[in-house]
């Protein structure tokens, strides 16, 4: 079976035209020197002599993790082998999803949606870093292929099967992805027989294997602090409205790259109306998926406007702003005539490629490593690192100096560079011990303007515990080495 099934050789035309464009904006952005560090740390588990530990790194995302495991036992380059696969994640996303506009509206609104989809910012900086979230926006465009599909006819038995096996790999992908393929079981529910429901037999026995890591993952992101600000406020009527009213700009953003109006948060409230009026089956579906975004919110299980965590939802959000552009088309002759909406989607892709540049988070680590090269394993010098910088500090030592990371038995790993220390972020931990051993210190981290990290942290740390600071160095993404001699 054919996932992307474009209806004529124009659609098929336009989606590769737009996926074209899509990473022609990407351009300059596509396989760094150094990925940032949130990224580096995806590439871990090719440290690890074991797939299974491997498969066990990535706590939310297990085979994703074992996929970047295996990538690396076969390239010397496995970060560029990741981008490409992420990419072609995005690419299936743009297709399949310029097929499902097309045949729920209609080609002009499948041009301005997916024009849409390709110039949000998450949508760009996401198909850059080597992060699972892209298999997350294309679970939801491949929930909606099937239930598209069986509006149209009622799947066969080989569709539920591809689709058994599909919910697995997407659910071992990325645990997140459980939301979207529940509420499409929801959906379909009342037309899938006892036999065909066995077809799902391994996707729910795995969500059952790792329901602690389920429910782990939930408690972090509802008592772990940093997601606090993306929750609904529901201790008073006016704190929900502000929080409602707030979050949903957020959100509007990560789809949007030109900074809207503040009042342009009303066009979900208004587009909302009109779901029930034309009461199509695929954008009932986006506002049910929608309001589960804002529900979990309100229930402090999932953030919104969280950036990276509205992927998951942008298409359905798409869908339902378009719903109610249709209404306004089909109920006004002069749009509904002409191709209104068609120089739309033209007009807003050239004014969002030409004035709003996507983003990737530029640190390149090298030229900082090449600075410290005489230094591996000095026994006069001690390399303190930070923790949030310790993931890129690792990975391209070992691509540059040729370093090897000791797998244990216990699925983690231990450097063989000798003066290394990694100081974890948390300020009321102590400095580390066998660090002032060392005569002289060399603090390597991140400090952008204005703000006070881990880097000053552990900087006053040194101080308080009788180091003198002598020097400051400060490379491309505000990376920085820190000299330091006991005083």
């Amino acid at each position: 079976m054919r996932i992307v099934n474009l209806y004529n050789q124009k659609g098929n035309v336009t989606a590769a035209g737009l996926s074209s464009i899509f990473l022609y904006n990407l351009k300059d952005l596509l396989f760094p020197l150094n990925y940032q560090q949130d990224d580096a740390a995806e590439l871990e588990p090719t440290y690890l002599d074991n797939f299974l530990c491997a498969f066990d790194w990535g706590d939310q995302h297990p085979l994703f993790s074992g996929i970047i495991w295996t990538i690396s036992r076969i390239f010397d380059n496995p970060e560029y082998i990741v981008s490409i696969l992420i990419l072609l994640f995005g690419i299936l996303t743009i297709f399949i999803y310029f097929n499902t506009l097309s045949n729920l509206f209609n080609y002009p609104f499948a041009v301005l949606g997916t024009a849409f989809l390709i110039t949000s910012p998450i949508f760009n900086t996401y198909s850059v870093a080597l992060k699972q979230y892209n298999s997350e926006i294309l679970t939801s465009v491949i929930c909606l292929y099937f239930l598209q599909k069986n509006s149209k006819s009622l799947l066969a038995k080989k569709d539920y099967m591809v689709l058994a096996v599909l919910s697995l790999f997407l659910f071992l992908l990325s645990f997140v992805n459980i939301l979207m393929l529940f509420l499409l079981f929801i959906y379909l529910i009342n037309k899938i027989t006892l036999k065909q429901t066995t077809y799902f037999a391994a996707f729910f026995a795995s969500v059952v294997i790792f329901q602690r890591e389920l429910i782990s993952k939930i408690q972090r992101v509802s008592n772990g602090g940093y997601w606090d600000s993306f929750f609904l406020n529901t201790t008073s009527s006016s704190e929900f409205f502000d929080s409602f009213y707030f979050l949903s700009q957020l959100f509007f953003k990560s789809l949007f790259p030109i900074v809207l109006h503040p009042l342009s948060v009303f066009l979900l409230f208004i587009s909302i109306v009109f779901i029930f009026i034309r009461n199509d089956l695929i954008v009932l579906y986006s506002f049910s998926a929608v309001s589960l975004l804002y529900v979990l919110s309100a229930l402090k299980l999932y953030p919104l406007g969280g950036g990276r965590t509205d992927l998951l939802f942008l298409p359905f959000l798409i869908i339902i702003i378009l719903n109610f552009f249709m209404y306004i088309s089909e109920n006004f002759s002069v749009l509904k005539s002409s191709n209104s909406f068609f120089i739309l989607a033209l007009a807003y892709l050239l004014i969002t490629l030409f004035s709003a540049q996507p983003y990737y988070k530029n640190e390149t680590i090298n030229p900082l490593l090449i600075e410290i090269e005489n230094i591996y394993n000095s026994e006069e010098v001690a390399l303190l690192v930070t923790e949030e910088q310790s993931h890129s500090f690792l990975y391209y030592s070992k691509k540059l100096y040729g370093f090897s990371y000791t797998s244990t038995q216990t699925c983690s790993f231990e450097s063989n560079i000798n003066n290394l220390f990694i100081q974890k972020n948390d300020e009321k931990i102590e400095l580390i011990k066998e660090v002032q051993n060392f005569q002289k210190i060399i603090l390597i981290g991140i400090e952008l303007p204005n703000t006070n990290g881990q880097l000053r942290i552990v900087s006053n740390q040194l101080i308080d515990n009788g180091y003198l600071s002598n020097e400051e160095k400060t490379y491309p993404g505000y990376l920085k080495l820190l000299y330091f001699t006991k005083g």
